[in-house]
């Protein structure tokens, strides 16, 4: 067995799997003997839609998690509350993943903002690596308590995946449990704002798939990345911006399957690709579009980008290749960019 180092999972234990938890052997005269042991699930604010209420300049996160754990109506399970932050998740950073508490827990869930939930469902996908039990991002579009708001299902929904026995990690929201690498909100205001790209919703009437390999932790994240959407005639000046201050990986949302300009455009972005390469930095082109994911070996303008050293973001959203790609460079020398990202492994 595994043991926790994570700030997330930390513990001088060793990580009990799920099915000791939920799948324990005993006899009737043991069941006798012994109370059967509640599952503990822990329950960490960091503020949101969810815990919101009405100021003078607008929503701001007010409520603590025992405000949240009280609409979730658990009976069969102990619920273990802390409040982390208190953030509209706009101002969710890389450092609040990582300082992400010390739990040991059968199951967690995470209440957070909508606006980057995805972001740090991918974050923690990656860094808990594997993990056996489930850990759970949920929100709302409307904070609990008002009129018309979504929170109180959206928590029982995650409620009902931190018990699942569903290992990894994932958002509950508007009746959906998606893959914390899968997800990507694609209405500002809809109740389902959610959507699942390049997998499968999870199915938590379905048997429990176990992990396919030992947890593995990574605890650091590489912050030197950057984003850049194309657009008609963009030059490919950002490019050299962010190499000559010092990011290690650069993502590019480019056309259809991950294009960008090349011999034939006013700017091409080929001598940007090249000052990339030697610098060490890694380019990762992926798409504008929500599905269909990108493959730079079918156009020429992607295949010269590739013969360049670019990486194809395969059928990742982007926040969930952005949370992969800080990952990976963390982890690797720096002054050498990545030749594989392996984006499309789940």
């Amino acid at each position: 067995m595994a043991r926790i180092r994570s700030p997330l999972f930390a513990s001088a234990y060793p990580l009990p799997r799920f099915a000791a938890v939920f799948r324990p052997a005993m006899t009737a005269a043991s069941a006798h003997a012994r109370p059967r042991r509640l599952p503990r699930i822990a329950l960490l604010a960091t503020g949101g839609t969810i815990a919101s209420r009405e100021t003078e300049h607008g929503l701001r996160p007010a409520l603590s998690a025992d405000d949240l754990r009280a609409a979730m109506g658990l009976k069969d399970a102990a619920v273990e509350t802390l409040d982390l932050l208190s953030l509209d998740s706009t101002n969710i950073a890389p450092t609040h993943w990582e300082r992400l508490p010390r739990q040991a827990h059968d199951g967690i869930i995470i209440s957070h903002g909508t606006d980057t939930m995805a972001y740090t469902a991918a974050a923690l996908y990656y860094m808990l690596e594997h993990i056996d039990r489930p850990v759970v991002l949920t929100g709302a579009q409307r904070p609990l308590g008002t009129a018309g708001s979504d929170a109180e299902a959206n928590l029982r929904l995650a409620a009902r995946a931190a018990l699942s026995g569903h290992a990894g990690v994932m958002i509950a929201f508007g009746g959906r449990i998606i893959h914390g690498n899968a997800a990507k909100k694609i209405h500002s205001l809809a109740d389902d704002a959610f959507r699942s790209i390049g997998r499968t919703e999870i199915d938590l009437d379905a048997a429990p798939v176990p992990p396919a390999a030992p947890f593995c932790l990574h605890e650091t994240l590489e912050r030197r990345v950057a984003v850049l959407r194309l657009y008609p005639g963009m030059s490919p000046d950002p490019i050299t911006s962010c190499i000559k201050a010092g990011c290690r990986g650069i993502i590019i949302e480019g056309y259809g399957l991950g294009s960008v300009p090349t011999g034939d455009a006013e700017e091409s972005f080929l001598p940007a690709l090249q000052l990339a390469h030697e610098a060490g930095c890694t380019v990762v082109l992926t798409t504008q579009c929500i599905e269909g994911g990108a493959d730079i070996h079918r156009y020429e303008v992607g295949v010269r980008a590739a013969e360049l050293g670019a990486l194809s973001g395969g059928t990742l959203p982007i926040e969930a290749l952005y949370a992969l790609l800080l990952q990976r460079l963390a982890e690797s020398p720096a002054g050498t960019p990545l030749t594989s990202l392996d984006a499309d492994e789940k």
